[in-house]
């Protein structure tokens, strides 16, 4: 009878294989954030652009995720924010907690007699990034999702994932723009990163090998099983449900539990975005569905054949 049932091995593997994917996965997703840090604040794939309206305001009414940066090209350092609620800002140090209204973060540097008094009493914090252009700026939070073209003109869009351009076309329909060739990205363009990122991406490779050579061992080593049930009289169907039931449970089991525990780092990390945690459940959903379809062609492959490969 235990041989019927889930094989701890492979449990232990198929876990940690996962666990795996989903480090790097984040590791990945780190590298970039640190260099949007460094950046102040802009990804790699970040749109810029200038308005070209006679409108005093433009409405945004977006649900993806995004953040975008106004200023006047005069003044580069105080930066308009409109925001995305599921986007997260960059490390702070609050001096009070946010408010349910606009609000001004600083950077350590950042010269103080350029904010107006208004302003000044907005200010609940500093920018906590030693190193980065964010220590030169401030940024004015606006909850209000109307942008007034009086404190700037020039736009840069950052996106979590997807096509910048598209999100901008949404977002600005009816309006004239021109693209500017994007700034130095900073330490984006690094060699040394460049290379990190590779490896990381080599590494999340072996890992999707290693998976299937897992799954792949772990149908084979059940032949005898078949063999036996087979044997009996046991038609596909009963023989699928009886060698495979416990182990697809098992896997439900775990990706349920490793979700759980992702979204839980997830919430309490300050990284950028939520790319990284939606592809490593998507990866672990997909391994799921493989590993059934595989389970199920195999099966009925052995007994089309009598299994006589035994």
């Amino acid at each position: 009878m235990k041989k019927y049932l889930v094989s701890s091995k492979f449990v232990l593997l198929t876990s940690l294989l996962f666990a795996s994917a989903a480090a790097l996965l984040y590791s990945m997703d780190s590298v970039s954030y640190t260099n949007m840090i460094n950046n102040g604040y802009i990804n790699k794939n970040a749109v810029e652009f200038i308005i070209n309206t006679d409108e005093s305001s433009l409405d945004i009414n977006l649900e993806e995720p995004y953040l975008l940066m106004q200023y006047k090209l005069d003044d580069p350092k105080l930066k308009y924010i409109y925001i995305n609620k599921s986007v997260k800002l960059p490390p702070i140090n609050y001096n009070k907690p946010p408010l349910a209204t606009d609000y001004i973060i600083t950077g350590t540097v950042f010269p103080e007699g350029a904010l107006s008094k208004n302003m000044r009493s907005l200010v609940i914090g500093q920018f906590a990034t030693p190193g980065s252009y964010l220590n030169r700026e401030a940024w004015y939070i606006s909850e209000s999702q109307q942008i007034n073209l009086q404190n700037g003109t020039k736009f840069i869009l950052n996106v979590e994932s997807g096509n910048p351009y598209k999100l901008m076309q949404k977002m600005f329909p009816n309006t004239s723009y021109k693209l500017l060739e994007n700034e130095d990205r900073g330490t984006a363009i690094l060699k040394s990163n460049v290379l990190l990122k590779g490896f990381l991406l080599i590494s999340l490779l072996f890992v999707i090998i290693a998976q299937a050579v897992t799954i792949h061992y772990s149908i084979q080593s059940k032949k005898s099983i078949f063999q036996i049930l087979y044997l009996a009289g046991g038609k596909w169907q009963i023989i699928f449900d009886k060698v495979f039931k416990s182990e697809f449970i098992a896997l439900f089991v775990i990706m349920l539990l490793e979700s759980i525990l992702l979204i839980a780092v997830n919430h309490v990390t300050s990284i950028w975005g939520n790319h990284w945690y939606y592809v490593s459940v998507f990866y672990m959903f997909i391994t799921c569905i493989g590993y059934f379809f595989a389970c199920l062609l195999e099966t009925k492959s052995l007994i089309k054949k009598g299994v006589r490969s035994f």
